[in-house]
C-alpha cells in the first residue's frame, strides 16, 4: 500500500506529556495540525513515551521546525 499525504505519521515522542503538547502548540501556531497520543497513566507510572502525530504531508516541516525549536 501507498503512503498517502493524509496518513497520519508519528513525528516525534516526549517523555512527558507537557513536553508534546509544548511541541504540538509549536506546530499548530506554524499551520501544521498536529495531535497528541500515549496514555498518560503508563506515562507517568512506567515511562511509555508520548506520540506527536502529523499528516504525512507536513512531516519534512514539522521535523524542521522541531528541530530549529531543541537547537537554540
Amino acid at each position: 500500500m501507498k503512503p498517502k499525504d493524509n496518513d497520519i505519521v508519528v513525528v516525534a515522542k516526549y517523555g512527558t506529556r507537557v513536553d508534546a503538547e509544548i511541541a504540538r502548540g509549536l506546530l499548530e501556531a506554524e499551520g501544521i495540525v498536529a495531535g497528541v497520543t500515549g496514555d498518560r497513566i503508563a506515562n507517568e507510572l512506567m515511562g511509555s513515551p508520548i506520540s506527536l502525530l502529523v499528516m504525512r504531508a507536513d512531516l519534512d516541516r514539522a521535523r524542521q521546525l522541531l528541530d530549529i525549536t531543541t537547537d537554540n
